[in-house]
C-alpha cells in the first residue's frame, strides 16, 4: 500500500487552501483543568517559588500563555534562557555545561533591558537611557551662562569701560544697566544658585552612578568613594538583587533553566526571592520555572518549589494520528494519505511544534512540486 496518492495540486492561489500553522505558544488553549491551580497560587503569598513541569513539547508555554490571559491583574516577565544542542553526537559529547557565571549574566542581562533606566539608577551596570529631547540645550545654555556670568564678575571694571567708551549713546545707554553693581551682585547671586544646581546634579550622578573612581593631582591618587572590595559573585548577587526589588512584575518566568544541567543556580534563585520578598510580604514576587520532570530528584522536587503543576502532553503516541488528520483536513490534503501511514507516523510524533512543523513542509513541498510523485512509485 502506497503512503499517500499523488495528485496534482492546485496552480492558482484561488484553488490552494493551504493552512500554516505557527510554531510559537498558543494563547487560546483551554486551561480549565489548570485554572484553579494557578488560582490556588495567586491566593496564597507564601507560594512564591512555582514549576511548571512537563517534558519538551508538552506545552507548557501554551498553558501559561492561558494563564495570562485568565489573571489579569498580574504583570508577568520572561527570562528566557534557550538552549540548542548540536545534533553530531561528537559534538554532543563535547559540550560543556554552561557555567553558572554565565547564567547568571544572561539572567541580569535580560532583566537590565526589561526594567525601565529610570526605576534603576544606582545600578553598577551601564543602562543607555534615551535622551530628553531639550536635555541637550538645556545643559548647553547652563554651561554657557556659568562662563558669561564668571567672565562677567571677573572683568566688571573692564567691561563697565568698555560701555561708557561705547560710540553709538542708545547702545551705552542700553546696557549702562549692567555697569551697576546692584546688578552685578544679583548677577553673582544667579551664578551661585547655578553653580550650586551644577553640584548637585555632579554629586547625584556621583552617588548613583558612581561616575568618577578616582583623581590623580600632581602624582598623588585620590579615591572618590569606597572602593568595591567585594568577590564577583557577591556584587552579582547585589545587583540582582537590586534589580528584582525595582522590577514592575509580579511573576518572573524562567524559560528552559533546565536545559543548561546547573542545579547550583535554582538555588541561587530560590535564595534571591527569599530575600526580595522579605521586602515585599503583601506584595510578592513569584518565580515561575518551566521545567522537564526529571530535572530534579522526586524528594528534591517537592522540597524545592513551593508548588508543581505538572502539564499533561498536548499530544502522545495515543492521540497524535487524530492531531494529525484534523491539521490535514484544514489543508484539505487528508486524502493524500493512507491510515495505515499515519498510523504509523504517529508513533514518532510527540510534540505539537514537529507535528506542525511537519504540516507546514509538506505543504509547501507539495504545492511547490509542479508534479509531485511523491511515493517514488
Amino acid at each position: 500500500m502506497r503512503p499517500y496518492q499523488a495528485e496534482k495540486p492546485a496552480t492558482s492561489s484561488e484553488e490552494r487552501n493551504i493552512s500554516f500553522h505557527k510554531l510559537t505558544p498558543s494563547k487560546d488553549v483551554d486551561i480549565s483543568i489548570y485554572e484553579e491551580a494557578f488560582g490556588y497560587v495567586f491566593s496564597n503569598n507564601d507560594v512564591r517559588n512555582v514549576a511548571l513541569s512537563g517534558p519538551y513539547g508538552a506545552g507548557k508555554s501554551s498553558v501559561l500563555e492561558g494563564c495570562k490571559k485568565k489573571v489579569t491583574n498580574k504583570k508577568f516577565l520572561h527570562v528566557s534562557l534557550a538552549d540548542f544542542k548540536p545534533h553530531n553526537a561528537n559534538e554532543l559529547d563535547s559540550v560543556e555545561k554552561t557555567p553558572e557565571s554565565v547564567l547568571e549574566a544572561k539572567i541580569l542581562n535580560q532583566l537590565i533591558h526589561q526594567i525601565s533606566p529610570d526605576a534603576i539608577p544606582q545600578t553598577g551596570f551601564s543602562v543607555k537611557k534615551r535622551f530628553r529631547k531639550h536635555q541637550p540645550l538645556i545643559d548647553t545654555t547652563w554651561l554657557i551662562l556659568i562662563v558669561l556670568l564668571t567672565l562677567y564678575q571677573f572683568l566688571f571694571a573692564e567691561w563697565k569701560n568698555l560701555t561708557n567708551a561705547l560710540e553709538y549713546q542708545w547702545l551705552s545707554t542700553f546696557l549702562h544697566g549692567t555697569t551697576l553693581n546692584t546688578t552685578r551682585l544679583l548677577l553673582l547671586i544667579l551664578e551661585v544658585a547655578l553653580l550650586a544646581c551644577g553640584i548637585y546634579y555632579a554629586v547625584k550622578k556621583q552617588r548613583t552612578t558612581g561616575l568618577l573612581k578616582k583623581i590623580n593631582l600632581q602624582g598623588n591618587e585620590f579615591e572618590i568613594g569606597k572602593e568595591n572590595d567585594e568577590s564577583f559573585f557577591d556584587k552579582y548577587l547585589n545587583e540582582v538583587l537590586y534589580l528584582f526589588e525595582n522590577v514592575d512584575a509580579d511573576v518572573i518566568v524562567f524559560e528552559d533553566l533546565d536545559r543548561h544541567e546547573s542545579s547550583a543556580i535554582f538555588t541561587r534563585l530560590r535564595e534571591i526571592n527569599t530575600l526580595v520578598n522579605q521586602h515585599r510580604p503583601s506584595k510578592p514576587l513569584r518565580f515561575f520555572y518551566l521545567i522537564r520532570d526529571d530535572i530534579f530528584a522526586t524528594k528534591d522536587r517537592a522540597k524545592f518549589f513551593d508548588f508543581i503543576i505538572p502539564i499533561v502532553p498536548v499530544i502522545d503516541g495515543s492521540n497524535a494520528y487524530d492531531k494529525f488528520l484534523e491539521f490535514f483536513r484544514l489543508g484539505g490534503i487528508e486524502k493524500l494519505f493512507s491510515a495505515r501511514f499515519l498510523q504509523g507516523l504517529s508513533l514518532y510524533v510527540d510534540e505539537m511544534r514537529v507535528m506542525k512543523n511537519i504540516i507546514n513542509e509538506f505543504q509547501l513541498y507539495y504545492h511547490k512540486l509542479s508534479t509531485p510523485d511523491l511515493d517514488g512509485g
